[in-house]
């Protein structure tokens, strides 16, 4: 007695007629050239070739059967019927065909992205949320993957399981900007503004021109009013506009001009001026006061929303307002900190209302760390003598 190769407890019905390996009724698939298993039916035929071979086939099989089951009631009419299996599978040949290829190697990447495309081809989205959530429950990341999980939610309205999506993608590159803005985007469509400024900020923080900077900066405007930031909108938009050379669309500039006067946020922006060291090596330390308290802050550019740690926080008696926690990158990795604003003095500058986060992990002797939330209150020049960079204030203003 033979096994199907495929399901081990299975009696084979036959062998496959191109790679001769024993199958059972479920793998077997009739074909133009014979019945083979489902990979050597896929190799050989296209989908338009299979399908239009199974139509024939299931044709000859439904003659046959009205004869054979004309044979049954004429000579075995008294006997009981046999109890009728569902066969089951997608109504789809092809799709089905390519869910039994891909079970036969269920982690095999190729396989199952090929099966949530064309699901996704064929605006079957749940479905391929589905097969794509079964490769993840025991696989291996797959970046891809979860790029087309994430389309597919989003046709959905699903919009707070791409956020978990979007979390594992840029947990996983964290220096990735794209992945910071597209978590943004569904954190504003799920009403957490605060998280969707903060991702914005961090995504704009990640680019290092205007073509990676302009999809977070796009969407700045509809995110920072409801978040009681409409500021760091306006901030969003210079930087955008003075530090990376990006052109704005003319509704945009009109908006962040009419929030900059009805918000006052000349209020916000830097003032005076200070040279800051060149980046010697990784750590480039500066002295930031807060308070009339002194402390040691490393200056990264890739730094979202500028840091404080804890024990900082409680000598320059900032406290922290009600709010979720946020995450920035800093020192190298994702950070949480509760959200905080204070005034910060960086030697001869002055960076007033400046988003904080208040949180733990950092550096021994570190006490915080300056990021963009501070750094695009000002005009920022990179000296040519020595490599350093010169704070002054104001910033420019988008036009």
């Amino acid at each position: 007695m033979a096994f199907c190769f495929a399901h081990a407890t299975v009696e084979a019905t036959g062998n496959c007629d191109d790679c001769k390996k024993p199958i059972c009724t479920k793998c077997t698939k009739g074909t133009l050239d014979g019945f083979m298993c489902p990979a050597c039916a896929q190799k050989r035929y296209g989908r338009r070739k299979l399908v239009l071979a199974l139509k024939i086939t299931a044709m000859a099989v439904v003659l046959v059967g009205l004869a054979v089951f004309g044979l049954i009631i004429v000579g075995k009419g008294s006997e009981k019927p046999a109890k009728q299996i569902d066969a089951g599978g997608d109504k789809d040949p092809y799709i089905q065909t390519l869910r039994e290829t891909r079970d036969l190697a269920p982690c095999d990447q190729d396989a199952v992205r090929k099966l949530v495309l064309e699901l996704m081809e064929q605006h079957r989205y749940a479905d391929a949320v589905d097969d794509a959530s079964a490769y993840f429950a025991k696989c291996d990341e797959f970046p891809r993957l979860r790029s087309n999980i994430i389309y597919s939610l989003h046709q959905l309205g699903r919009n707070a399981e791409a956020i978990k999506h979007e979390t594992a993608l840029l947990t996983r590159d964290p220096y990735d900007s794209d992945y910071w803005w597209w978590r943004g985007e569904d954190r504003g469509r799920t009403d957490e503004h605060e998280l969707a400024l903060a991702d914005y900020r961090q995504s704009i923080a990640n680019s290092d021109s205007a073509g990676y900077s302009k999809f977070a900066v796009a969407r700045v405007l509809d995110t920072a009013g409801p978040a009681n930031r409409p500021c760091e909108a306006v901030a969003a938009i210079d930087y955008f506009a003075s530090e990376h050379d990006g052109r704005l669309a003319q509704d945009l500039v009109t908006r962040a001009r009419g929030l900059d006067q009805s918000s006052q946020c000349s209020r916000a922006k830097g003032s005076g001026s200070q040279n800051l060291p060149a980046p010697s090596s990784d750590n480039v330390e500066v002295k930031v006061s807060i308070g009339g308290v002194e402390g040691t802050f490393l200056i990264e550019t890739r730094c979202g929303t500028t840091m404080m740690s804890t024990g900082f926080a409680q000598l320059a008696q900032v406290t922290p307002r009600p709010g979720p926690m946020i995450e920035t990158i800093a020192v190298g990795a994702i950070r949480k900190g509760a959200p905080a604003t204070a005034t910060l003095v960086i030697g001869g500058a002055t960076a007033p209302e400046t988003e904080l986060l208040i949180g733990d992990g950092l550096p021994p002797g570190v006490d915080g760390v300056l990021g963009i939330s501070a750094l695009w209150k000002f005009s920022l020049t990179l000296r040519d003598d020595d490599g350093g960079l010169t704070l002054d204030g104001p910033a420019p203003s988008a036009r």
